[in-house]
């Protein structure tokens, strides 16, 4: 852990996530000041946890889910449905960020690099192609701390003490987020054909929640947690985007 990551990490009561992952160009125009990119992060969220809780989502999942399907409900097994909808609400707080952590570049409107990546070689064309490029295009690209990292430090900080966060919970909920990130790379971004009929129902997400949910009809399981990763999907949309278009004074 290190920067402003350590400084945190020290006034808070559980750790952050070790390190920044992201870079963005020092050519990079930002349209929010530091103070005004904190207060959004922040209330992103508090956003995120208010729309799950107001919209009962995780418990409203799981009633349709027992009513559709005639599974044991919250009246039949109420120790194993407080037991799901801890869990679960558990995993749709991590699908939820997951999907603003990929929307927020396009939202802050920042470059990123991907570390050790090469952009593909053109063909040469004659010998223009062969000429150096200029010394200020490789300075151009020189990377900084990113308000990436201010907000994402920011909205994780807000998340873990509304949560009420030990340093044990946070360790668990990065590994648990770096897994989900790392699952859902291998993904192809832009399913066709089949693969788009059935990218809802994939991922780690759908798998984690249709073991919690209904383990003896896993296939039936993985439909219904796939329907409910696009409506969680969905309420990640609307906070980001409102908290991006609020108007501040």
């Amino acid at each position: 852990m290190s920067g402003p990551f350590l400084l945190r990490a020290r006034q808070r009561p559980f750790l952050l996530r070790g390190a920044a992952h992201s870079r963005t160009r020092k050519d990079s125009a930002m349209p929010y000041r530091p103070r005004e990119l904190v207060v959004r992060a922040r209330e992103a969220a508090s956003l995120l946890l208010a729309t799950l809780r107001r919209d009962e989502m995780v418990a409203r999942f799981l009633d349709l889910y027992a009513a559709q399907y005639r599974r044991p409900g919250r009246a039949d097994q109420p120790g194993l449905y407080r037991e799901q909808m801890e869990t679960i609400r558990r995993e749709a707080v991590l699908a939820m960020v997951l999907r603003i952590e990929a929307a927020l570049p396009a939202r802050l409107k920042v470059s990123v690099s991907v570390r050790g990546a090469k952009r593909p070689q053109k063909k040469k064309k004659g010998k223009k192609s062969a000429r150096a490029r200029p010394a200020n295009r490789k300075a151009s690209l020189d990377l900084v701390i990113p308000f990436l990292d201010l907000f994402r430090e920011e909205f994780f900080v807000a998340l873990g003490q509304a949560l009420d966060w030990t340093d044990s919970d946070a360790q668990e909920f990065w590994h648990d987020l770096e897994l989900y990130e790392k699952l859902t790379g291998r993904e192809p971004r832009h399913p066709t054909g089949r693969a788009a009929r059935t990218a809802a129902a994939s991922g780690p997400f759908v798998d984690r929640v249709a073991l919690l949910l209904d383990p003896s009809l896993m296939e039936q399981a993985r439909r219904a947690a796939g329907q409910f990763q696009t409506e969680l999907n969905g309420a990640a949309d609307r906070v980001l985007r409102k908290t991006f278009t609020r108007r501040r004074i």
